[in-house]
């Protein structure tokens, strides 16, 4: 569907192709180095000059890496879920794993499969960090490479989940991991800066310039002008906009029938108690919880265009998901913990607090 929508509007992933076969940067592959954009073409230009990628290929190659993204996804979701969940009738498990703005930029030539992998990676690393601290690095890689400023939100993210968890981790663990995050983050800090135009001393006449950004991303076919928005509006609309009366266009329409979804899902999350499941949550509901606030309200600030809202959120809309569902497990998990305790006491039987 992606490579269908790509053929009639403007794609990036047309551009990444072009730049690569045209040798835009230069003659050679370490002409193509660098974060973002560049490494996208970095990486995209052995298998065009070495092997003869087509733009198709190129296309099936990238959507391959996505759904690389959704297998590690997946796997750290079925870790951490034990129990069904059904949401009208639907197993809320599935449900989120097949809505179509997450497939749809992921399937693509461009950053947005790349970022899914890595985030994915780092997530199912995460899970597991004393035996898969290897696939943290290579996702911590990934995201880097692609966007720093997200590796920096992932792992401050990561350092208020290890420091603040209740359960979950040992004492040990938590140290050596806030000492290789806070390690870490002093490194990749002055890249991240460098990458994104700032310095530290200019941080907030950059963010006043926003703005001025958000009124130019307004001015598309589907802009809104955000700029007289609140904080809490803008990040509303970043999350859950269009509904259905502001759709720019039938992909817009599509993404409404999902935005309902989310929408849901999330004053349900809200009024059973979701906030204070937050507080109390171990440090991957935690981690996943503020890595995703975080980059959302960072973007909805310059999002001012929906169809970059749309295509920005798919990225981290999936860890929301998570803490969603999450809750929703654990409540079931205690639920069922009780009645093994009652059964025992019935039984005669001694209860083990925890089993």
């Amino acid at each position: 569907m992606y490579f269908i929508y790509a053929t009639f509007n403007r794609s990036d992933s047309s551009y990444y192709f072009y730049k690569i076969t045209t040798f835009y940067r230069g003659p050679e592959w370490g002409d193509f180095y660098g974060t973002s954009t560049k490494f996208i073409e970095w990486f995209g230009y052995p298998f065009i000059h070495g092997l003869g990628f087509t733009y198709e290929a190129m296309m099936a190659l990238f959507s391959f890496f996505g759904f690389l993204g959704f297998v590690f996804f997946y796997k750290f979701f079925r870790e951490r879920i034990a129990f069904k969940t059904s949401l009208f009738g639907f197993d809320l498990l599935y449900l989120i794993f097949l809505l179509p703005n997450l497939h749809f930029w992921s399937g693509s030539f461009g950053k947005g499969s790349f970022i899914f992998l890595g985030i994915g990676l780092l997530f199912y690393g995460l899970n597991n960090i004393p035996k898969r601290y290897w696939i943290l690095l290579i996702g911590a890689l990934i995201t880097y490479q692609i966007r720093p400023h997200v590796l920096l939100v992932i792992l401050a993210s990561s350092l208020i989940g290890f420091t603040f968890s209740f359960k979950g981790l040992g004492w040990g663990l938590k140290l050596l991991m806030i000492t290789v995050a806070t390690i870490t983050l002093g490194f990749i800090y002055q890249d991240v800066l460098s990458m994104v135009g700032l310095e530290a001393e200019t941080l907030i006449e950059e963010g006043l310039n926003m703005d001025r950004r958000a009124g130019e991303l307004s001015k598309a076919t589907s802009g809104l002008d955000i700029t007289t928005m609140s904080l809490p509006e803008q990040v509303f609309t970043f999350l859950f906009r269009p509904l259905f009366f502001d759709a720019p266009g039938m992909l817009g329409i599509i993404v409404s029938f999902e935005n309902v979804f989310l929408l849901l899902v999330t004053l349900v999350f809200i009024f059973k108690g979701g906030i204070w499941y937050i507080i109390r949550g171990d440090f991957a509901v935690k981690t996943a919880f503020f890595s995703f606030i975080t980059v959302s309200i960072a973007l909805a600030q310059i999002s001012g265009n929906l169809g970059i809202a749309i295509r920005q959120k798919s990225q981290v809309m999936i860890l929301f998901l998570f803490v969603i569902i999450q809750m929703y497990d654990d409540k079931k998990k205690q639920a069922f913990r009780a009645r093994v305790r009652a059964a025992k006491r019935k039984a005669g039987k001694p209860a083990k607090a925890g089993n």
